[in-house]
């Protein structure tokens, strides 16, 4: 066993993940979170008696044959009794004009609604639909990663994925939107290509997500963000683990080009064998690292927001007095007119938690997020309104226009509907220190490579990075693989077996876990 200590800048789900397995491996690890609440992106929250889930919109790895389902089990995100809900209706596309586009979580079913809408589009549907069905078996190594593999595991996967190259490398270089108007004849199909991703996205990332999700592999744990939050946090508490919640790290210690612990804002210092910083990349490299270290796979993505932006949203969350069950979960609205900040948006998503009854919600009966996607610009757009003091005023006006466009389309919700939150990317920003406001990593743009950091900084010993924003798009699922690969890393470099068991592991400062509320 180490006994080496470990400090993990950032409480998130790839902090958590990354503390847990290096428990299990005989490590003393003390997690280091800024705010107030476990789970950095993964949370929720409170506002006028309501509760307001901030993540999770669907998840990969609630299917048990999925290989992502293992490691959440493992650092307890999912437990053997939590109930998952499932959506057959995933996303639901509603035009002025009446017509609706329905992505069905059943790939038969949903090729049938698209021949339905546009029977002169057969054949394209056919043959994209038959893509998915391909994308269904294609899985990427998430047990560790390629540089630590041994030949025999690295021939095996040459062999079982040697077909599925072609095809990935082929839709990495197409564009979501170029793809649909250059296929599809009907307007509204286009549409969905344009808008059913973020802005940029290629069509490889689209048949990856429609894949995981018609495998039955996108399912939402009931209790929301922050109870899954809690559950890691439960875990890693239960192993020993330290968490220390409202500190924040100024620097990372270096002493001859190796980290050796992390100054606190206060001024104190603690010293640790092992820094991992689970961070926002880009805050780590130039604040913590104090831009003395360059990781170029990163520093050539922030030096090119046309080929490598981000994604950002602006929610404005509304409480409803009225029951929202008989809608569905995901409807992404077009409105007649827009919503205008950096743009004019004409379209965005409305989701009601109404499935969830744990949520907690007074004087009304269901939580409405809409919610408007936007880039880089989005973000500039606000901060503008930050610089020049109107940012209290616009968020009100866009929350205001934002009822006023969804009462004129659903007249049957007028004056059955309040705001009680508004985010923005500068909430994002606050909150996450992420880049440009973002909440999940880089857009993979057509154009753009994907991104899979080692995590390794060039030149600088005793520190990993990990996290969602060293990983092409970024969310959970990148943000827990990430985690475990910053802990078999550290193992590897001490010349230790990794496990994954926490069998026979002696537990350092077993304490009761903190109870928080929101």
């Amino acid at each position: 066993m180490s006994g080496k200590k470990v400090i993990i800048i950032g409480g998130g789900i790839s902090g958590m993940t990354t503390g847990i397995y290096l428990l299990q491996n005989g490590y003393s690890v003390e997690i280091l979170e800024k705010n107030r609440l476990p789970g950095g992106a993964c949370v929720g929250w409170e506002r006028k008696g309501c509760y307001i889930d901030g993540c999770i919109h669907w998840l990969v790895g609630t299917n048990k044959n999925s290989p992502y389902y293992e490691m959440w089990r493992n650092i307890r995100a999912l437990e053997e009794d939590t109930e998952v809900y499932f959506q057959d209706d995933f996303s639901v596309f509603e035009f002025p004009d009446g017509v609706k586009l329905t992505m069905w979580a059943d790939i038969d079913r949903f090729e049938r609604e698209l021949i339905e809408i546009s029977p002169e589009d057969e054949k394209e549907i056919k043959i994209f639909c038959k893509y998915i069905r391909r994308f269904r078996k294609i899985e990427g190594p998430v047990d560790k990663p390629v540089d630590l593999m041994g030949l025999f595991e690295l021939l095996k996967i040459g062999f079982t994925m040697a077909g599925d190259y072609y095809w990935v490398n082929k839709f990495s270089k197409m564009d979501c939107e170029e793809y649909g108007k250059k296929h599809f004849k009907n307007k509204y199909i286009r549409y969905f290509f344009a808008n059913f991703m973020a802005p940029g996205y290629n069509v490889m990332s689209m048949l990856y997500m429609l894949a995981h999700v018609m495998n039955h592999d996108g399912g939402i744990p009931i209790g929301g963000s922050l109870a899954m939050s809690r559950r890691v946090y439960n875990r890693f508490c239960d192993l020993g683990g330290s968490y220390t919640y409202g500190v924040t790290v100024k620097k990372v210690l270096i002493e001859n080009h190796r980290a050796v612990g992390v100054e606190l804002s206060d001024g104190s210092e603690i010293k640790a064998d092992w820094v991992v910083s689970s961070v926002a990349a880009e805050h780590c490299l130039k604040d913590l690292l104090g831009d003395g270290y360059k990781v170029k796979k990163m520093h050539t993505r922030y030096a090119d927001i046309e080929k490598y932006p981000i994604y950002t949203m602006t929610i404005a969350v509304l409480r409803s007095s009225v029951d929202l069950s008989h809608y569905p979960l995901g409807l992404h609205a077009v409105m007649a007119h827009p919503v205008g900040m950096d743009k004019d948006y004409y379209g965005f998503a409305l989701r009601n938690y109404s499935y969830d009854k744990t949520f907690k919600i007074e004087g009304g009966a269901t939580v409405l997020q809409a919610q408007i996607v936007g880039d880089d610009n989005m973000y500039f757009w606000w901060k503008a309104r930050k610089e020049d003091g109107t940012y209290k005023a616009e968020k009100q006006r866009v929350a205001d226009d934002v009822i006023s466009v969804v009462e004129e389309r659903y007249p049957e919700l007028k004056g059955k509907l309040e705001v009680i939150d508004v985010v923005t990317p500068c909430t994002y920003e606050r909150y996450l220190n992420t880049r440009h406001g973002s909440f999940q990593g880089f857009v993979h743009t057509a154009r753009g490579k994907a991104l899979m950091q080692k995590g390794v900084v060039s030149g600088l010993k005793g520190f990993i990075l990990s996290g969602q924003c060293i990983f092409q798009s970024g969310g959970l699922p990148p943000a827990v693989i990430t985690g475990k690969f910053a802990a078999q890393r550290i193992c590897k470099a001490d010349r230790i077996k990794f496990r994954t068991d926490n069998e026979n592991v002696p537990i350092i400062n077993k304490r009761t876990p903190q109870k928080q509320t929101i």
